[in-house]
């Protein structure tokens, strides 16, 4: 793994704001630094925190949370910044459900977790609408730099951008040490989740496991055969569009960044 101090940006009002460069990407290549970043909320950035967003140049930003969340925290955007926002909010089924329990303290860790899993693995099933609009605009240079975000960073937005560095050519197992460095990074369960919710079931829900991100890359390949097949059919993203996807988010090993 790369140097987390310069993995993860310093914000005052976004605990898991990370840049994905430098990963091994195949073939003697690495993920470039400064292109594809990843966030937590965006709704408490301080004026300090927003002259560092300017900094970054963005030109697009992807939020994956619902009109509601949206409503309840705005993101906070540098004044004047020409950033194409496209808002591609959901939660997969039983989401709400199960936030509802949680924090009614109804529900245990070892169901939360069986829930969750069982969320994960919508999102290659009901949600490739979602992921293939990403898709289309990843392969795209004018997007670039480009910033993705949900509430806590970790779910909608984890598998987004596990779908991008595993087209890119990133191995299985590195997308899945980017995914669990959340946990480095992450909210206080109160900020999210209200006070009184049990810390073990905060914990359970807030953590980042393995067992959630395999399950929904495990259902790609399971409805699809093969993640090339469900990147092909499910997000439109051939052998063609995988190339320029790796152009973009690529480049040789050992440039200077």
């Amino acid at each position: 793994m790369e140097d987390r101090r310069q993995r993860r940006l310093t914000f005052e009002g976004a605990i898991n704001f990370r840049d994905l460069g430098g990963y091994p990407a195949g073939a003697g290549r690495r993920t470039r630094w400064h292109r594809l970043y990843r966030s937590d909320s965006l709704a408490d950035l301080t004026p300090g925190d927003l002259d560092h967003l300017a900094a970054l140049d963005l030109r697009t930003l992807i939020d994956f949370r619902l009109p509601e969340e949206r409503l309840a925290k705005p993101d906070r955007l540098p004044a004047g910044a020409a950033i194409t926002t496209l808002e591609l909010g959901f939660v997969p089924r039983g989401t709400l459900e199960m936030l509802r329990l949680v924090r009614e303290g109804s529900i245990g860790a070892d169901e939360i977790s069986r829930r969750v899993i069982a969320q994960y693995r919508l999102f290659p099933l009901e949600h490739q609408g979602e992921y293939r609009r990403l898709a289309e605009l990843a392969i795209k240079r004018s997007t670039y730099p480009l910033l993705i975000h949900c509430t806590s960073g970790k779910d909608r937005t984890g598998y987004g951008i596990a779908v991008l560095l595993l087209a890119a050519g990133v191995a299985r197992e590195t997308v899945i040490e980017d995914y669990l460095l959340t946990n480095r990074y992450r909210r206080a369960g109160p900020q999210l989740l209200g006070p009184g919710t049990p810390e073990a079931a905060v914990h359970r829900l807030l953590a980042a496991q393995p067992d959630y991100l395999e399950a929904a890359l495990d259902a790609a390949e399971q409805a699809f055969g093969s993640l090339d097949a469900y990147f092909a059919q499910a997000l439109c993203l051939d052998d063609k569009a995988r190339d320029a996807l790796a152009l973009l988010l690529t480049e040789p090993d050992g440039v200077v960044a």
